[in-house]
């Protein structure tokens, strides 16, 4: 395939720190960040094979709410206009690692679920120390505690599930893909970060489609990070 994407960036009253050609964004004082993309596959171009069109929208934001911490979402859709092979369309990003990483779905396998059409919402509160510092040894940890949602929207249309073939040249069966049907999938989580001031432990519940083959209903994920 040969693509061309164009993507925009908005944000109202966004501060960046620069420093020569560096530019970092410290987020907005209200307002949301909104990007749009659309991705234009060119049939023909360095010997791609398929005309294609896709866009995305995501609006993102991190709301200070005094004593209660401060909480931070990411609402995403997107839409895939034409019929093509599933690896060319959403394939949502699915984490079987031991690290959770806050861009996919921590008990989602690789490769789980596709769709031409789809709405994520992530959310994530960090308590500071709301709670933990209530209790006297916490208090002198410092540890905070982190509370996360993530959940996903999704369809495909049959016209690119018949895409796919039953059996390849050697008449073997093809590989499909599942679906999301009317119910979303859905994981919870909860965890502690600033552990020895880097260190983040998470445990996640997977609360949707549980009869889905070798899935983890429940996994704890580590990552480290520097929180300025």
């Amino acid at each position: 395939v040969s693509e061309l994407q164009f993507t925009t960036r908005f944000g109202k009253d966004e501060t960046f720190v620069i420093h020569d050609n560096e530019r970092v964004s410290l987020g907005t004082r209200k307002w949301p960040v909104i990007t749009f993309n659309y991705t234009y596959g060119i049939k023909g171009l360095l010997g791609g094979d398929l005309e294609y069109h896709k866009v995305s929208l995501n609006m993102k934001q991190s709301i200070k709410m005094g004593t209660i911490g401060t909480s931070r979402y990411s609402l995403t859709a997107g839409y895939d206009f034409s019929n093509v092979p599933y690896p060319l369309l959403s394939v949502h990003l699915g984490n079987e690692s031991v690290f959770f990483s806050t861009a996919t779905f921590n008990l989602m396998n690789y490769f789980e679920f596709v769709s031409d059409s789809y709405v994520s919402f992530k959310y994530q509160h960090r308590f500071e120390g709301l709670l933990l510092n209530r209790v006297p040894l916490m208090r002198k940890l410092k540890w905070r505690l982190v509370g996360i949602a993530n959940v996903l929207y999704g369809s495909t249309r049959q016209e690119n599930i018949d895409i796919i073939p039953q059996t390849d040249e050697l008449g073997e069966p093809v590989p499909g893909f599942n679906t999301l049907s009317n119910t979303p999938y859905i994981e919870l989580g909860y965890g502690i970060e600033n552990i020895f001031k880097i260190v983040r432990i998470d445990a996640y519940h997977r609360l949707t489609y549980l009869d889905n083959p070798n899935i983890s209903k429940f996994a704890i994920k580590i990552n480290f990070q520097f929180i300025i």
